[in-house]
C-alpha cells in the first residue's frame, strides 16, 4: 500500500511518499514545493496544485492524507493555508482521502498528542530506518502519510 502525505502551507508544502508491504516502511519520495513569495496568491496555489498532482501521477498513492489546518493563534493565516488545503485535497480527486489533526498524528506516531519535535523526528527516524527529510514540511508529509499507513481503514 502507498500513501502520499501532504502538510500544506502557502510558503512551503511537505509531501511524502511511503510504501508499506504490513512488515516494514520505505520512502518513495519526499521534498517540498516553496511558491515564490513575491508570487500572487492564485500562482501560488497553482504550484501546490501542480505539485500535488505531479506527485499523485508519478507514484499512483493508494490514499492521500492531509494535516489539518491548525486555527489556534492567527485566523488570516489558517485562513490562506486552508486554501492550499483546498488545491491539495483538489488534486487528489480519485483518491482516498484522509485528514488528520496535529495531535492525532503525534500519537499515532509517538503515542501521545504531545510529543514534542525532537521525539517525532527520532521516531520518524526509527519507522523509516534512519531516513532523514530533506526539511521539517517534508518530515511532518511523512508522518502524515505513516498515519494513513498505521490507520488501518480501507
Amino acid at each position: 500500500m502507498r500513501a502520499l502525505g501532504v502538510d500544506p502551507g502557502l510558503t512551503a508544502t511537505g509531501f511524502g511518499v511511503i510504501e508499506t508491504d504490513g512488515d516494514g516502511f520505505w520512502v518513495l519520495i519526499s521534498g517540498t514545493d516553496r511558491p515564490p513569495k513575491d508570487a500572487p496568491l492564485p500562482d501560488r496555489l497553482a504550484s501546490v496544485y501542480a505539485c500535488v498532482c505531479q506527485v499523485v501521477e508519478d507514484f499512483r498513492p493508494d490514499v492521500v492524507a492531509v494535516e489539518e489546518v491548525f486555527l489556534a493563534r492567527n485566523v488570516p493565516s489558517a485562513m490562506l493555508t486552508a486554501q492550499v488545503l483546498g488545491v491539495v485535497k483538489l488534486a487528489a480527486v480519485g483518491r482516498r482521502l484522509r485528514s488528520y489533526a496535529p495531535r492525532e498524528i503525534k500519537k499515532w506516531v509517538c503515542g501521545t498528542g504531545s510529543a514534542p519535535k525532537e521525539q517525532m523526528m527520532g521516531m520518524m527516524g526509527h519507522l523509516l530506518g534512519g531516513y532523514v527529510p530533506p526539511s521539517d514540511h517534508a518530515a511532518d508529509a511523512l508522518a502524515v502519510a505513516l498515519c494513513a499507513l498505521m490507520d488501518g481503514r480501507p
